[in-house]
């Protein structure tokens, strides 16, 4: 009998419902889940000291510790690190998530993988370094917010003088939890993380990789592809699989064989996203986590047929994960939808119980996440300039079709409500097959996410 392992699994509150259900009837690994959003109201620094005090006083307490998303995996990585626990090392979490750091990385060791780039300032002081137009996100970035396509310094000057002050505010955790220990501190992450990072325009079809790296030995999932909605830069489906070449997949695996290491990531999970040229057989890096992509747990495990939550605490404990499937009902395909409203819009209702029964017994196979409250905005929640996501949904099949008809049924289904208080895309323009009707959105505790707007 296998000796049961305690996990700390450090997580969104949004991603509490997903990660019990995947650890329901687990032989092995028993569960400690703490949010984000409770360390945040803990206060970082306390949290830290706290935990980590209390580990290291009784080192049996947790066999393994884990992180989900950036802002719990660089807590996840000071207290594993603190306990001599296993996790990805703090400084490859820096030098992941301060996309800057992570460009220089990439130009010492892929350099033809990696666009221009300059830290804003060092742009404005010389506009020679990028031709315009060019992207510009926040070093740091979180989701979409602060990614604009500039087209004249001035712009850039614009949205310096705008953003700023925001960024730095959602950063504020990142840095305290930082100042835990003076080795922590590096001092161009502190200097540019509050900073934008401007980017040379990246041409090509989005693609993610995801996989893991344990005792330096890279494992790779697959490969999943973004589909947008029409006209905008907000998502509207992730296909996984997703088929390239053998030639440029062998390339990208190459590629990122020596990437991952130079960047210090071991024992980890990791999600890497691209812009590939299949015509050309090229691409290039758009960015890096040493983390799991959340999202996509679900959409991986309906077609190889394992968790990879379950994986990601094999690593966590030391134990090689097996990636045999354990699941009988398996799909060929499964595309993770992002439910997106185009206009910010007062949320009248989310899906009742009765809906999300409903979905189960005609589609057990489908997953759901809301990520809105009732009774709030759209606006109050994470958003990207273009669109406000309120939902994901995890819809496995066996064809395209079968896929989008599942979609737009279960769309249907979950009953959203919501009512439009400004509008800023007119509803012809998202008029095309699969678009979820106007009024499609949903809890998630992601409102602590966004910087605030007004004290």
């Amino acid at each position: 009998m296998t000796a049961e392992k305690k996990i700390l699994f450090l997580c969104d509150a949004s991603d509490v419902e997903v990660v019990t259900e995947s650890f329901v009837y687990h032989p092995v690994y028993r569960l400690t889940i703490e949010t984000f959003e409770k360390i945040l109201r803990f206060g970082v620094k306390t949290y830290l000291d706290e935990t980590i005090e209390r580990i290291n006083h009784n080192p049996d307490m947790y066999d393994g510790i884990v992180g989900t998303h950036d802002s719990s995996a660089v807590i996840a990585a000071i207290v594993a690190q603190e306990t001599r626990k296993r996790f990805a090392s703090v400084q490859a979490v820096i030098n992941c998530q301060n996309k800057y750091l992570c460009r220089r990385i990439q130009k010492q060791v892929i350099p033809e993988q990696a666009p221009p780039y300059a830290i804003a300032l060092d742009y404005l002081r010389n506009p020679a370094r990028l031709s315009t137009p060019f992207f510009i996100k926040p070093a740091r970035s979180n989701i979409s917010f602060g990614t604009h396509k500039i087209e004249h310094p001035q712009d850039l000057e614009n949205y310096i003088t705008r953003e700023s002050i925001d960024i730095a505010r959602y950063n504020q955790y990142y840095l305290d939890a930082l100042s835990h220990k003076s080795v922590y501190h590096n001092a161009l992450d502190f200097a540019t993380c509050n900073s934008f990072l401007c980017e040379g325009l990246i041409e090509g079809d989005q693609v993610t990789v995801d996989g893991y790296i344990f005792k330096g030995e890279i494992n790779f999932f697959g490969i999943t592809r973004a589909n947008f909605y029409p006209g905008t830069n907000s998502f509207f489906y992730h296909a996984y699989p997703h088929e390239m070449s053998a030639d440029l997949t062998k390339k990208i695996e190459d590629a990122l064989g020596r990437l991952i290491p130079a960047l210090g990531i071991d024992n980890s999970f990791f999600n890497i996203e691209l812009k590939t040229d299949e015509a050309n057989n090229t691409f290039k890096i758009i960015e890096v986590n040493s983390r799991i992509a959340f999202q996509f747990a679900k959409t991986i495990e309906s077609v190889r047929g394992f968790d990879p939550l379950h994986l990601l605490c094999d690593v966590a404990v030391g134990k090689k994960p097996d990636l045999r499937p354990i699941k009988e009902n398996r799909f060929k395909y499964c595309y993770n939808f992002e439910l997106h409203h185009f206009s910010d819009a007062r949320i009248l209702q989310t899906p009742t119980q009765s809906a999300y029964e409903e979905i189960r017994l005609k589609y057990p196979e489908v997953y759901i996440r809301n990520l809105v409250h009732e009774g709030l905005n759209l606006s109050d929640f994470k958003h990207n300039p273009q669109s406000f996501r309120y939902g994901v949904l995890d819809v496995p099949g066996n064809s395209h079709e079968e896929i989008m008809e599942k979609y737009a049924d279960v769309v249907k289904m979950l009953g959203y409500n919501l009512a439009d208080v400004d509008r800023k895309i007119e509803p012809a323009k998202l008029d095309f097959p699969g678009a979820p009707p106007p009024h499609s959105e949903g809890e998630s505790s992601e409102l602590a996410f966004q910087p605030p707007l007004n004290e």
